[in-house]
């Protein structure tokens, strides 16, 4: 968690530096909050199955990130009239379940992307539409029970920001995460139950959405 720290302070400053550039310093900065729901993700057990509270789970069972509630932050610098350069940072806290299910882990998934945003219409009007997007990475952690994953990912999503005041603006969003897996093993170590180390990607990619409410104060 302190390497990601890190990371995000050195991203913020490479915005800040960049965004300066571009427009003499004098850019709006914006940060976000937000509340929400993540939905999806999806692994399968590979290497034979393994036994979860004394029954058999064969090769190839799906095993499925609940939906839970996640929160976000998002800092923006406004680089023209219709964009803004954007830093992300999602965190869920979930379980994994064997469909059936008979055992349950503890998992939680953050995402830290930099991109951008937008604005799609022109019109100067309250409420306003926008896409966002952005490239970065994925951090799978099962806590105590198994190793943490680092894995690169892309987002996409749309929005509605409507301007409340000249510093307060509301914001909903919807934004869908792609993380690269390639089938590889992800977490790697076995707890009692034989079962992490069997959990693989289903297929090549770990694909989540989100549903994002929050605030948002410019300065």
């Amino acid at each position: 968690m302190k390497r990601l720290a890190q990371v995000s302070v050195a991203a913020i400053g490479a915005l800040v530096c960049v965004a300066a550039q571009a427009a003499g310093g004098a850019l709006p900065f914006e940060v976000a909050g937000f509340g929400g729901w993540s939905t999806g993700g999806q692994f399968k057990l590979q290497g034979g199955g393994a036994i979860v509270n004394g029954e058999a789970t064969s090769t190839g069972s799906r095993i499925t990130l609940d939906d839970h509630s996640s929160f976000a932050v998002a800092a923006d610098l406004r680089a023209s009239d219709s964009t803004a350069y954007e830093l992300f940072y999602s965190h869920e806290a979930s379980q994994l379940s064997v469909i059936k299910g008979q055992d349950h882990t503890g998992v939680t998934v953050s995402y830290l992307h930099l991109g951008g945003t937008v604005f799609l219409d022109q019109s100067e009007r309250a409420l306003e539409p926008y896409a966002v997007g952005g490239l970065g990475i994925t951090r799978l952690s099962p806590g105590e029970q198994g190793n943490t994953d680092t894995r690169f990912s892309a987002s996409f999503g749309l929005g509605l920001r409507w301007a409340a005041t000249q510093h307060l603006s509301l914001r909903l969003e919807g934004r869908g995460f792609v993380t690269l897996m390639n089938g590889n093993a992800v977490f790697c170590r076995s707890d009692e139950t034989g079962l992490l180390c069997r959990v693989h990607g289903n297929g090549t990619t770990f694909i989540q959405g989100q549903f994002l409410a929050g605030a948002a104060f410019a300065f």
